[in-house]
């Protein structure tokens, strides 16, 4: 009977699992130059023991483009930020400029994002400095 219950409790678990993803896209310069082949991801931030889901990872293109999709399945809304570790007129300084923008929770889809389910943060120029900004040395 025990066997069963447990059971029942994990289906009932899996089932209430939400899948829940972002979508972002954009363009980073660097002053007038693209910022090509830089590192941006997505994640969820989870909070307690669950470690944070990484959605999507690239780099941008030559054209300093992105466009980042991904989903995970959790029971409580997730927490999407992307991250984008950068060199821009930072080229001497060991690691990476790093910047964490937090994701509206109005982008969240269920697995697919419609057209209108996209953030587009547009054409960003990383010469300048971000609130929060912090440096990490980041792999490959």
């Amino acid at each position: 009977m025990k066997w069963l219950l447990a059971i029942l409790l994990i289906a009932g678990v899996a089932v209430a699992m939400r899948k829940q993803g972002v979508a972002v896209k954009g363009v980073l310069k660097c002053g007038t130059a693209f910022a090509n082949n830089t590192k941006v991801r997505i994640v969820d931030i989870d909070t307690g023991p669950d470690p944070d889901d990484t959605l999507d990872e690239k780099r941008t293109g030559e054209d300093g483009a992105f466009a980042l999709t991904g989903s995970t399945h959790e029971l409580t809304s997730i927490d999407p930020v992307l991250y984008i570790w950068h060199e821009c007129r930072d080229e001497q300084t060991p690691c990476s400029r790093k910047i964490k923008f937090v994701i509206p929770k109005k982008y969240i889809h269920g697995g697919v994002p419609s057209d209108d389910q996209w953030v587009d943060i547009g054409v960003l120029n990383l010469e300048g400095s971000f609130d929060n900004e912090g440096r990490e040395c980041v792999k490959d």
